[in-house]
């Protein structure tokens, strides 16, 4: 999204006088000499979307506030912060966004936000996956001659954490900017952080063994290109109606495309993606019989989701259900 020039020059009022409130904030963080007994502030984070504030909160414990910017159940791609976000991410300790691809909208922030937030791209030293390449997918969707481009006219795919590895990169970049900050003991810390990857590490072997055992090796899909990660990661292939971009429009073309490859390859469902009007996958069952699955790429989740405390790895468990049934796997 590229900011128009009135409303950069909102936001850098914003921030200047977000800058001079929170320059005149109380260090609360430690007991004054006056009032020995004063209720320690914790230090705040606040992340961009839920991998990333789920990780967080699971590395930290109660020793800092975390908060995602993103509200449930709104849909990612089109996200943009207001004024009170702003805010809010100025007056964090940590501000914890998923990368350039995906929010192209945190650059003018980052630029104009006090020195003394620390500013975490949770994508860093990550490999993307570039969607314009020949991943033994053949274009697919049919769109030989079509530009793959996400919102921020990238042809980098951004959903990264859709290959658990990437999650565990990530995780450790978290890991080292919170140790640099001293919110929680470092044995502690570490604890926390072996335990998340570990069951990162967990989940990809049940992934794993579940696609050993699958009839079909194509998830078809009605929705953008979202989960390109996984099934490269894993060996499958992968048909969507529509391209990489979230504002890709479906023609007709498209759904007759994917009726095609289901009835060629014999499959009982279709998926459809979370937090999307499922539309045309109904459509498309009525064509052909199929089932409707939904796959969650945790970009968001929705506010029952949240209040039920659901986990990234939660999300992924019912994901791999719904795709060991899609894909007829023992």
């Amino acid at each position: 999204m590229k900011v128009s020039r009135p409303l950069l020059i909102a936001i850098i009022i914003i921030l200047g006088v977000g800058g001079v409130l929170l320059a005149n904030r109380p260090n609360t963080q430690n007991p004054t000499p006056n009032n020995p007994e004063q209720e320690v502030e914790k230090p705040i984070i606040v992340t961009t979307l839920f991998p990333f504030y789920n990780f967080t909160s699971q590395l930290v414990g109660d020793k800092a506030e975390v908060s995602l910017l993103l509200p449930p159940g709104v849909e990612p791609h089109s996200f943009e912060p207001t004024p009170q976000d702003i805010i809010k991410i100025q007056e964090s300790d940590i501000f914890i966004y998923t990368g350039d691809i995906m929010e192209p909208w945190v650059a003018d922030i980052v630029a104009n936000i006090p020195d003394s937030v620390k500013v975490i791209n949770a994508s860093e030293g990550i490999t993307f996956i570039d969607s314009t390449d020949d991943h033994s997918h053949e274009n697919d969707h049919g769109h030989e001659d079509e530009k793959k481009e996400n919102k921020s006219g990238s042809n980098l795919d951004p959903h990264f954490w859709l290959d658990f590895n990437n999650a565990i990169i990530s995780t450790q970049t978290i890991s080292k900017a919170i140790s640099s900050l001293n919110i929680i003991d470092s044995t502690n810390l570490e604890n926390n952080t072996n335990t998340l990857i570990t069951s990162l590490e967990q989940l990809d072997t049940e992934y794993k063994s579940t696609f050993d055992q699958c009839k079909n090796k194509t998830i078809l899909q009605a929705g953008h290109r979202t989960f390109e990660y996984l099934a490269k990661k894993y060996n499958l292939q992968y048909i969507t109606t529509e391209e990489l971009s979230p504002n890709s429009d479906t023609s007709a073309k498209d759904i007759a495309k994917l009726i095609r490859e289901i009835r060629e390859n014999k499959s009982k469902t279709v998926f459809t993606e979370e937090l999307v009007e499922p539309r045309i996958a109904n459509t498309i069952k009525t064509e052909t019989g199929a089932s409707v699955l939904v796959l969650n790429g945790a970009h968001n989740i929705s506010s029952e989701q949240f209040k039920s405390k659901i986990s990234f790895v939660d999300i992924m468990r019912q994901n791999l259900e719904n795709l060991s049934i899609g894909l007829e796997c023992k």
